[in-house]
Order: structure tokens, then sequence, then C-alpha cells
């Protein structure tokens, strides 16, 4: 099999070797039964962009790949051609995939004993379940491409520690309070002392950096071992706290475009409490709040809430159109796309639905991330909170 020149960081073997000692290789085996004939492609698990291709024959290939010293364990995933039916979990967002004939392998989470538990956790995590780390060293990929139980990968700690946690939700603290968050940060802290070499752990907590506490990021970030810690998503979560607003300070008061076409204020400054409400149009979750809103609405219009839906839609028709759909009585606003990234940073958030809870002041009373069936009664518990307080 061929060395391969492949982007991102991984550099193929293509010349004479110097007297330093290489890196360690990646290597990756597969002996998958009824897959077909023909290329095989390494590509990344989130944008599928194609890293590196290699020939199957007899259900048998190779990659053979040398990192360079920038190279960082990534999710990958195996695309083939499959010109006949194969068992695959494809989903609405593969269609373009499906098309042309394209399958990705599906993997087989060994850490879950009960063959029913496994099933269910394939419907589930059915995008996880065609990811696996690639890290430097053997693995090995075996198994059935048309049998429900999936390919073994075998070889690799980083996606044993990933697929040992698919049910786990590592990182997401959501809208956790007191012992009950006390307790999970616990948990991802006593996780990461347990495998403190984890590329996935830190990518995990750094994809839900907005929900810790510098002191809580600091703590976990300081339990890896300082290769990870040096590495590009380390330096990531350390940029992350130099950049973020700092708590005691106050929100900028942004003006945006409204249905309408004329501008908004995000907060009103005249109000008590300012509560802003972040989504889109085709965040299914999102929508499904807004009933809660609408209740919440109801209740607090007259009594000093100011509640506005900010929406980070990059197409305005679409938002139009759900605003038409759902009849949401209170101001509504756009970000522009240009600016989506800025407000994002800005307001210290990456996932929607993000509810912030201000004062009259745009200083900071409470966040909460996700949709939860309960997440009304924690929005009335602050609101009520801070519309008790005597004025000073």
């Amino acid at each position: 099999m061929k060395n391969s020149l492949v982007k991102l960081g991984l550099l193929a073997c293509l010349g004479a070797c110097t007297k330093a000692k290489p890196a360690e290789q990646i290597v990756i085996e597969g002996n998958v039964q009824n897959i077909q004939n023909g290329k095989v492609y390494l590509a990344d698990a989130h944008s599928w962009k194609r890293l590196d291709s290699t020939q199957c024959q007899d259900g048998r290939f190779r990659f053979t790949l040398t990192p360079d010293s920038s190279f960082t364990p990534q999710m990958v995933s195996i695309h083939y051609t499959a010109n006949k039916p194969v068992f695959d979990t494809t989903t609405s967002t593969e269609q373009l995939f499906k098309r042309i004939g394209h399958r990705m392998l599906l993997l087989r989470n060994h850490t879950i004993r009960n063959p029913d538990s496994l099933r269910a956790a394939h419907v589930r995590f059915s995008s996880g379940s065609t990811a696996f780390f690639l890290t430097q060293g053997h693995t090995q990929l075996e198994g059935d491409a048309q049998s429900e139980d999936g390919i073994r990968v075998i070889g690799n700690r980083e996606t044993d520690v990933m697929f040992s946690l698919l049910t786990a939700d590592f990182g997401w603290l959501g809208n956790l309070e007191g012992a009950k968050r006390a307790a999970k940060i616990s948990f991802f802290k006593n996780k990461i002392t347990q495998n403190p070499y984890s590329y996935y752990l830190l990518q995990e907590i750094y994809n839900y950096k907005e929900q810790y506490t510098e002191q809580e990021l600091r703590e976990l970030v300081g339990s890896f071992n300082p290769e990870v810690q040096q590495s590009t998503f380390g330096r990531k979560v350390n940029q992350y706290l130099v950049t973020r607003i700092d708590s005691e300070q106050p929100y900028p008061n942004l003006s945006l475009v409204g249905p309408d076409k004329q501008k908004g204020w995000l907060m009103d400054n005249g109000a008590k409490v300012n509560m802003l409400v972040f989504w889109a149009s085709w965040c299914g979750p999102c929508r499904q709040e807004i009933p809660q809103l609408k209740a919440l609405y109801a209740h607090y219009k007259d009594r000093g809430v100011h509640l506005v839906s900010v929406s980070i839609d990059e197409k305005p028709e679409n938002w139009q159109q759900a605003l038409g759909q759902e009849q949401m009585g209170w101001p509504q606003l756009l970000v522009g796309k240009e600016q989506i990234e800025q407000v994002k940073q800005k307001f210290n958030f990456n996932a929607i639905p993000f509810i912030l809870v201000t004062d009259s002041r745009g200083k900071e009373l409470k966040r909460f991330s996700g949709y939860e069936d309960n997440n009304e009664a924690l929005y009335r518990k602050v609101l009520e909170e801070k519309l008790s307080e005597k004025p000073e």
C-alpha cells in the first residue's frame, strides 16, 4: 500500500529520511466482510472532507500516514462506494452521500455489553457510531459491513474512551445547579484523571466551555497531561478564558434589525430584567421551547421583564417564515450573517437555544443552555428573585 500525503497536519513520508527519529506512524488496517472492491476514503467525521484514499481488495485495506509535529488526534470516518444495499445509519443530513452511492462504516460500541442496548445506542447515536479517532499507532477495523453489530475498532484507546461515554453527555452541564452540578463536574474530573492523555475529553470540555466558570475550566484542563494541555484545543481554552467577558461586566446593548427592517435595541435599560433568547428557525429545540416563552411573556410582560428573541438565522427569509408560523408577540431581532460569530463571542455561547437573563444594566444574572421540559420553572425562579428585590 502507498504512503499518502494528507492535509490538516498529516504529512506522508515522500523522500529520503532524515537522521532524526521519525514520528510514530498512523496505521489503519481494515478487514471488513461484504464491502466491495474499490476505493475507500478516510474523511473528517464532522465536515466529511476527504483526508486520504486507498484501495480495498477482498475486504482488506490499509492507510499508512506519518504525522508531523502539529498533529492532534481527530475524529474520522471511513467512506466507501456501495452499489448494492448494505446496513448503514444514513440520516437526512447524509442524503448527498446516499445519492452518490457512498456509505460509512458502522462501528460497534464494544463498551456496551447488552446487545439490545447496543442497537438502541446505534439508533440514538448514529453519527457517533460511524466515527473513531485518528491516532498514532495501529488501529484495526474488523467485522461485517452488512451486520447490525457493526465493525469493531481495536487498538485505539481514544476511541475506547469516546465509546464508553457516548451516553454520558460528557462535558455538558446544561442548567444544573448546586449538588447536582458539583457531582457532574466531579464525574468529569474523575474521567480526565483516569484518562489524562485523552484529546477527546478535552475537545468535549471545549465544546461546552461556556457552561463553566473560569475556575472550573482551569481545574479541568489542569488535570490533563502537559502534552494535551499544550495542544490546539488546550490553547483554545486558554485563549477563550482570556477573551471572554468578565461576569461582573455588563454585556453590550446591540442595535439589530427587526421583522419590519427597523432597528431595535437588544436590551431595555428601563426594564427590571432583560431576558435574551438566542435561537434560529432551523433549531428544533428552539421551536419546542416557544410555548414556554409564550407563557412567560403573558405572565411577566407588565411586570418589568423585557423578553426579546434574537435569531442567528443566516437566511432572513427563513426567519421571517418562522415568525409567521410561531406568532411570538414580543420583540424579534435578527443578527446579521456577518455578525453571528462576533455575537456568539460577545455573549459567550456556542449552542442554541441559549437564554441570558440580565439586570437593567446588562449584567448577567443567569444563563441557560439547551431545552428541557422543566426550563420554564427555572426561568420563573430567576425572574421572581430579581423582581422581588427591593430598590437600592
